[in-house]
């Protein structure tokens, strides 16, 4: 049985990795200049914006992923998650919705319970 890492894109693989060690730079390298993010009811969009939100996020909650199941989807890459961090509730099943560009660029990622 393969592991759920497997079968993820280089740019979502490596976007989970450094999000787990609060390397918001390296985030923000796995995203293309006009990505959105939607997360608790807010978009980011832009590299820079993604940035801020990175930082935050991991300043409040120090968030840490543990990837349950991956689907492939057309057009979209769905992971379920296990996030744990200093948030009410933690543990939460989230579910990370990526699309991709044809660089294998994030293009969007949209975070939901």
């Amino acid at each position: 049985m393969s592991r759920p890492t497997s079968q993820l894109a280089p740019a979502i693989a490596t976007y989970i990795a450094a999000a787990n060690a609060g390397d918001a730079s390296a985030v923000v390298e796995c995203f293309a200049e006009e990505a959105n993010v939607f997360d608790e009811g807010q978009h980011q969009v832009g590299r820079a914006a993604i940035a801020r939100w990175m930082e935050d996020t991991g300043r409040r909650y120090q968030p840490k992923v543990q990837i349950l199941d991956v689907q492939q989807r057309t057009g979209k890459v769905l992971v379920n998650n296990l996030v744990s961090g200093s948030f009410p509730g933690s543990p939460l099943e989230l579910r990370y919705t990526f699309r991709l560009n044809e660089r294998g660029q994030i293009v969007r990622l949209d975070i939901s319970p």
